[in-house]
């Protein structure tokens, strides 16, 4: 069953919202936060999550003395 999701006047454009805890489902499942979302227009629209890139990132501590 589809979920029905009001469209918004923005200024001058339309927009339509949903709500974070999708995306904080997407990112639980993923372990990655989501930074936008592709949209697909035909006779459907169709919303998918982008990610962030992991980054493999060593932090090396650094000894004085």
């Amino acid at each position: 069953m589809p979920i029905i999701r009001n469209i918004l006047n923005l200024g001058n454009s339309k927009a339509v919202t949903i709500p974070k805890s999708w995306l904080t489902n997407a990112e639980n499942q993923t372990g990655r936060k989501v930074i936008a979302l592709a949209m697909e227009v035909n006779e459907n629209i169709t919303l998918q999550p982008i990610f962030e890139k992991e980054t493999n990132i060593t932090r090396h501590k650094q000894t004085v003395g």
